[in-house]
């Protein structure tokens, strides 16, 4: 293809009418020259490179034509009207469809020249009869195809128009380099936010973000580079966070983030590691690796502000504080929230430090046949013991293990320590004992879990008969969730699947059916109050009626009182477990009392 054509198909194309349907401005000039003219067939026809579509058409049923064929192919090449007395007779056209479909004869087609003198199309009429066209009427076809140019480039204006006030309407509340929401969209959106917050009764965030060590990036590598890494600041920070979230620019290298609803005040904490974080890997500019990092300031709705102002310069406040100090990379505006913050980090690196280390030790709790009084199995629980003598509470780290994402390699590590130990116990001729570990949803769902468990009994030759996991009930009953397959997975395994606590979340009872569960755990808020809470007897006394209805062994947690034991037993609850039969021993204390160990 020519130049010049590439051209003149960049000038058709500047219209955006190819595809679009006729429209009735179009069609009055093309009934007018119908009228003026005496002509059956009047088109408005724009040629493409390989073909011309009617953009208006009177007096036809066709829409486009091949251009080779086609006598507006050879009028656009035309520098004024192109006739064709008779199109029968003319060899180049033999292959037109206006002849071939519509019997037409005579033709006359004034091209339509833009401004710049590209010629996007034809003005055409066709006679069903042979006919030389006066010059009076080539003149009138003349300013007829003038006339749909005016009208293109009117809406070509008015399309610019359009475009040039959306840009500038976006323009108002985006930032122009980086296209995040600017200083006037953020407020918008916080005070929106903290509506919602208000109403609802949830906390929110804001933090300040600010780039170490910019202007000596900008100085150093220059302003081309200093602008791309703004740009990608801008879209790591934004892959952090959730779509409800806001991340802005308000200039130079500071960046704002608005996050409209938290679970409680330090989820805000775990959001600002994972912005920092994205600063750990350097970013790709111009060829090289440049790295930098990050201070970040928190303020939370309502303890800090309860308006965006007043939150954006807690925030700001705060992020001056991190960048002050040689150890924080980001600080709450509140100092106990900083301290808490801080305690709760700390408590994340120590406990990743002691599962690497192997400085976390399992206990195993019996569970005992309410019918026979027998021991049948234990749940493995992980105790950490602390430098000075003291044991970390579960409850503590459990859940920063959670949050860190932690629980996927505790997990996993809890599994190889809780199997190996139960083969031990069966070389030395323990009972055919059941062996439950806790998984929690982090863990089930992450995409590794099955092959884990598989590569876990083949290397510890656990018996997968003897293994159940306890899963809680708002992983294994979710709508959306994949449990009904991998419960299905693990029990072709040979490994069972427990519902844990169960009867506390808001489930899908309905999803029961399609999972492989072989034991429901009554959680211990209910035996709690049995036998003296009405309530709790009847919640525990239909939880237990529900498993023997699916054919599912129930299990009593928290049992701490005889009256909770007979009263479950009576109930025809099959397990139970908690202090009345033994707290959580360490290996060599169970071996002691149940193998008869010294």
């Amino acid at each position: 293809m020519s130049d010049a054509e590439h051209q003149r198909l960049a000038a058709l194309y500047r219209y955006e009418v190819l595809g679009s349907p006729p429209d009735e401005a179009l069609d009055r000039l093309a009934r007018m020259g119908q009228s003026v003219l005496g002509v059956p067939i009047v088109i408005i026809n724009l040629v493409a490179a390989h073909s011309t579509w009617f953009k208006s058409s009177v007096g036809t049923h066709l829409q486009g034509l091949r251009r080779e064929d086609a006598c507006c192919g050879w009028a656009i090449e035309s520098s004024g009207a192109f006739t064709v007395p008779d199109i029968q007779a003319d060899p180049r056209f033999q292959k037109d469809r206006m002849l071939t479909a519509e019997h037409a004869r005579a033709y006359a087609g004034a091209p339509l020249i833009t401004p710049d003198g590209q010629r996007i199309g034809a003005f055409a009429v066709f006679d069903l009869e042979v006919r030389t066209f006066t010059s009076e009427e080539l003149g009138l076809l003349m300013d007829l195809a003038a006339v749909v140019m005016d009208e293109l480039e009117l809406r070509l204006t008015a399309l610019h128009w359009r475009e040039a006030q959306e840009r500038s309407a976006y323009l108002a509340h985006h930032d122009a380099l980086t296209g995040l929401p600017n200083r006037l969209r953020f407020f918008d959106r916080a005070e929106q936010a903290l509506r919602q917050a208000e109403r609802l009764g949830h906390p929110a965030a804001v933090m300040m973000l600010d780039l170490n060590g910019f202007k000596r990036i900008n100085d150093s590598l220059g302003h081309a580079v200093g602008d791309g890494l703004l740009k990608a600041v801008g879209e790591r920070l934004c892959e952090v966070v959730r779509s409800e979230d806001t991340v802005a620019r308000f200039g130079g290298d500071e960046f704002a983030i608005l996050l409209p609803e938290l679970r409680e005040p330090l989820a805000a904490m775990q959001v600002a590691t994972k912005l920092l974080e994205a600063f750990d890997r350097p970013f790709a500019l111009a060829q090289q690796a440049v790295r930098t990092r990050a201070s970040l300031g928190i303020s939370l709705y309502p303890h800090d502000g309860v308006d965006a102002a007043a939150l954006l310069l807690a925030a700001d406040t705060a992020m001056y504080s991190a960048k002050a100090s040689p150890h924080l990379r980001y600080c709450f505006y509140s100092e106990a929230m900083s301290e808490a913050a801080q305690a709760k980090l700390r408590l994340q690196g120590q406990l990743r430090s002691a599962l690497e280390r192997g400085q976390l030790r399992l206990h195993y709790q019996p569970q005992v046949n309410l019918r026979t009084g027998k021991v049948v199995g234990f749940e493995a629980l992980v105790r950490w013991p602390r430098a000075d003598g003291s044991w970390a509470r579960p409850e503590d780290f459990i859940p920063v293990a959670e949050e860190s994402g932690l629980i996927v390699a505790l997990g996993e590590w809890t599994l190889r320590e809780a199997c190996t130990q139960l083969v031990a116990w069966l070389n030395a001729g323990a009972p055919v004992w059941d062996l439950s570990i806790n998984v929690s949803a982090r863990q089930w769902e992450s995409a590794g879990f099955l092959d884990m468990v598989r590569r876990t009994l083949r290397e510890t030759g656990c018996p997968p008969e003897r293994l159940l996991l306890e899963v809680t009930e708002s992983a294994l009953l979710s709508e959306l969730s994949a449990a009904p397959k991998l419960t299905q997975q693990l029990c072709e395994l040979g490994v069972r699947t427990a519902l844990d606590d169960f009867g506390t979340q808001f489930s899908n009872l309905s999803q029961l059916q399609h999972l492989d569960v072989h034991q429901l755990k009554v959680d211990r808020s209910f035996t709690r109050g049995v036998p003296t809470v009405p309530k709790a007897l009847a919640l525990a006394s239909t939880v237990i009626t529900l498993g023997h209805s699916l054919g599912i062994p129930v299990v009593g947690e928290g049992v701490e009182t005889e009256a909770q034991r007979a009263t479950l037993k009576g109930l025809g609850c099959d397990l139970a477990q908690g202090f009345l039969f033994a707290r959580p021993l360490p290996p060599r204390e169970v071996e002691k009392l149940f193998l008869g160990g010294s």
